[in-house]
């Protein structure tokens, strides 16, 4: 099933072929690579060809659109490697950085799992230096759990991190 959510500025949908070279051009990108954990770099057409694959099976694995152009990539999916299910994980490409957009993405998948999963919690995690992201989760009232330490790899080396959860209310 391929979903579509509509924002006030935002499509945020599977992503079609016509428009991998954008996503290796945003990804290809160490400021951006540098703060998500499974993002490698140089980010080359084997990794998007990976996403494709990961997104055609996976229900809420998708990508941002602004006027029809890929600005980013946002998910709720399972992370086998630390047994949470459930984890939010976005990215915007750094030309829209500033505009809202992680923000608007995110509240707007939260709220379509929420009404449609009769799931209870979502996870989310950003490095420990993320300001950024961390601002993004406490603004949608995400609470904080743990601090742990995953491996980066764009930066190939273990980075310490602070984990949250979202309890629908």
């Amino acid at each position: 099933m391929s979903i579509t959510i509509k924002t006030d500025r935002l499509v945020l949908k599977k992503i079609e072929l016509k428009h991998i070279d954008q996503l290796i051009k945003n990804l290809n990108n160490m400021n951006i690579a540098n703060w998500l954990i499974n993002v490698p770099y140089p980010y080359t057409i084997i990794d998007a060809k990976n996403w494709v694959n990961k997104s055609t099976k996976e229900e809420l694995c998708l990508n941002i659109y602004h006027q029809n152009f890929l600005i980013g990539g946002i998910t709720i999916d399972n992370r086998k490697d630390n047994n949470k299910s459930n984890v939010l994980g976005y990215w915007i490409g750094e030309e829209h950085w500033g505009n809202g957009y992680a923000l608007e993405a995110c509240k707007s998948l939260i709220s379509y799992f929420f009404l449609n999963t009769s799931e209870k919690k979502i996870y989310a995690s950003h490095m420990t230096e993320n300001e950024k992201s961390k601002k993004i989760l406490l603004t949608l009232g995400f609470n904080k759990i743990s601090t742990g330490k995953v491996y980066s790899i764009s930066r190939q080396v273990e980075v310490e991190d602070i984990n949250y959860e979202l309890i629908k209310s």
